[in-house]
């Protein structure tokens, strides 16, 4: 009876230390999986915006830089959106003239026109130049743009 209860006890102090050891290399995982910071371009995208109003047929833009993704938001209306995806495509073409190896992404949508606003008014409103929540905010955006 001993012998059971001698391996038993045992056994839980070793369950209990395996348990501890587990525990305590969580902390350092996370440590080690540091999020690296995005780069904002405010300028860059200003510039983009008036580029893409220069495109006949866009009454209104809204560009966001992040790291190497160019995401631009246009308003079309009237008659031209008959030709909205020919616009698009002039937009996308003339941006990514102007720009040195980034992604480019442009939508035409309302909603995420809006939302693409709301983020580029967050970064000007409150000079952010770093931030990863407004990051995958747009990489949600630029999801969307895709389908």
């Amino acid at each position: 009876m001993r012998r059971i209860f001698a391996f038993l006890l045992t056994a839980l102090l070793i369950l209990s230390l395996g348990c501890q050891t587990q525990a305590s290399k969580k902390p350092e995982q996370q440590q080690s999986k540091q999020e690296k910071p995005v780069q904002i371009d405010r300028d860059f995208a200003q510039r983009l915006k008036r580029a893409a109003l220069t495109v006949n047929g866009v009454e209104s833009s809204t560009a966001v830089v992040i790291d190497k993704n160019i995401s631009i938001g246009i308003k079309v209306s009237g008659f031209d959106r008959l030709r909205m995806e020919s616009i698009k495509k002039e937009v996308h073409n003339k941006v990514t003239k102007l720009n040195g190896g980034y992604e480019v992404h442009v939508t035409s949508d309302k909603k995420l026109f809006k939302e693409l606003q709301d983020v580029e008014k967050t970064i000007t409103k409150e000079n952010i130049h770093t931030t990863t929540d407004l990051q995958k905010k747009v990489e949600k955006i630029n999801k969307d743009m895709k389908g």
